[in-house]
């Protein structure tokens, strides 16, 4: 899979990590219903496997990162999935 668009997302938080952890795991089971996502966590990035986009959540105290790389056709979708996304971990984290 070729990148066509990188969705980026950085946002600080105060939680401890098992708690980012967990909401890392409902944000990616939610991506997984809604669009057919695998993921699995490799340390402390939580990764995101589909056959046009593969990326990572990363917990760290204080800060949570999002990486997503999108092909061609999940590329036509990125805005509405950058919005997604925000929207749900701006509800979450607060």
């Amino acid at each position: 899979m070729e990148a066509t668009v990188t969705i980026y997302i950085q946002r600080e938080h105060d939680h401890q990590f098992d708690h980012i952890a967990a909401l890392s795991e409902s944000i990616a089971e939610e991506l997984a219903e809604e669009y057919g996502i695998r993921w699995g966590w490799k340390d402390e990035k939580l990764e995101i496997r589909h056959s046009s986009a593969r990326g990572f959540m990363l917990a760290e105290e204080g800060m949570i990162t999002i990486e997503l790389r999108l092909g061609f056709a999940a590329s036509l979708f990125s805005s509405s999935i950058e919005a997604s996304i925000l929207e749900r971990l701006d509800q979450l984290l607060n």
